[in-house]
């Protein structure tokens, strides 16, 4: 049982989209820190103007390709971006570690732009990609790194050192640009199928009112059509009498069971739909045959079935003009059971069964039951409606 307050997942979802964001700004806030040399004025002369051209290319790239990537995540880039940002990525890592002391924090756009690769990719792809990326970062930068460093100890284990670190931020920077934007473009898709489900379930609450008003009102105004036909005709003033009253006593339970499906707080069951299908029908002149006893079943296959048989009376004095009418309850192999047969039946019974049927079907399916309805040889209509005994 969920015991979480009011608006839980909703501030929930926020944080995480908050922190996933967060994430985000901070990888560019990383990338930011990539051109200290150019303002410590670290850099060897001729690489200044080369390096910006470089990073601001790079940077470019990668801000454009966030913008595809959140869009659809998981889609590959394209092949002029795997080009463009490869070379680039390579060309400032590599350029990056000749430039001067601190030339290995190039290399953290390059991670980034790697990141951007193989955003999409299958698993074998991008393990492909990132070995083939790091050996060549450190196969060409220790090339590099080369021609420019000498050949004293000290200068060697420095020159190592810038390779090592700028091998590792390639090797290991494009994890956190993945995850990151994986992070965040999860939590907008959970956002987003949250907000789908409410939706639905509102849809489906309106389906459900829809279904339970056409209960009440077209059950009680086909029984208030009936008995204002029977007063019209009766010559016994006192029986018209009655039947007058029976249509107020029905409409205003009509406006009671209205006013409780408002509040949520209407309940159908099948010992009570009986009652009243019986003193309609017997008003009527219409023999009812009832078999079996409602109490041995469930208290929720009662509200069901209690459904099921308002309904059934309903199309008995809308679609029949009948002269019998059998209900049977039973209880088969772990199955509540209610078989309705009516004589009389019109062809338009067959031909239009009108939208209760349908919204019956619906609500036995959300149960777990089955709904069969139609004419038989014989001439009679029969609704046979069965609901698991513990149904929910």
């Amino acid at each position: 049982m969920d015991s979480s307050p009011p608006g839980f997942e909703e501030r929930r979802v926020r944080t995480a989209r908050r922190f996933g964001r967060i994430g985000l700004v901070s990888t560019l806030l990383y990338l930011l820190l990539v051109p200290i040399p150019l303002f410590l004025g670290g850099l060897r002369p001729g690489f200044a103007a080369i390096m910006v051209v470089l990073y601001v290319v790079g940077f470019g790239l990668h801000l454009w390709r966030i913008r595809e990537l959140m869009r659809s995540l998981g889609r590959p880039a394209a092949p002029w971006f795997t080009i463009s940002a490869s070379v680039v990525g390579l060309a400032v890592t590599v350029v990056g570690m000749g430039s001067g002391a601190l030339g290995f924090t190039w290399a953290l756009l390059g991670g980034v732009l790697l990141g951007d690769v193989v955003g999409g990719l299958r698993a074998r792809a991008t393990v492909v990609w990132v070995v083939a990326a790091t050996a060549l970062t450190g196969v060409l930068g220790w090339y590099v790194t080369g021609l420019i460093y000498p050949t004293d100890p000290a200068s060697q284990a420095f020159r190592g050192i810038t390779v090592a670190v700028a091998v590792t931020y390639v090797g290991g920077m494009w994890i956190l640009d993945v995850e990151r934007l994986w992070w965040l473009k999860a939590v907008i898709d959970i956002d987003g199928a949250r907000r789908t489900a409410a939706e639905l379930a509102t849809a489906r609450e309106r389906l459900r009112l829809a279904d339970d008003l056409h209960d009440i009102l077209g059950h009680a105004l086909e029984v208030v059509a009936f008995k204002s036909e029977l007063a019209a005709r009766h010559p016994d003033h006192e029986r018209a009498r009655a039947e007058m009253v029976e249509v107020q006593r029905v409409a205003r339970e009509s406006l009671t069971e209205v006013r409780a499906l408002v509040r949520d707080t209407r309940s159908i069951d099948l010992v009570t739909e009986l009652v009243g299908a019986r003193a309609v029908l017997d008003s009527s002149g219409i023999a009812l045959v009832v078999r079996g006893d409602p109490e041995t079943v469930g208290p929720t296959a009662r509200t069901v079935l209690g459904r099921v048989l308002r309904e059934a009376m309903t199309n008995v004095l809308r679609h029949a003009e009948p002269s019998r009418c059998t209900i049977e309850i039973d209880v088969v192999d772990g199955d509540a059971r209610l078989v309705v047969v009516n004589d009389g039946a019109l062809p338009a019974a067959e031909t239009d069964p009108g939208t209760g049927l349908a919204a019956l079907e619906r609500h036995l399916t959300e149960h777990a039951g089955r709904l069969d309805a139609g004419l038989t040889p014989e001439g009679t209509f029969r609704l046979d409606a069965s609901v698991p005994v513990g149904a929910r």
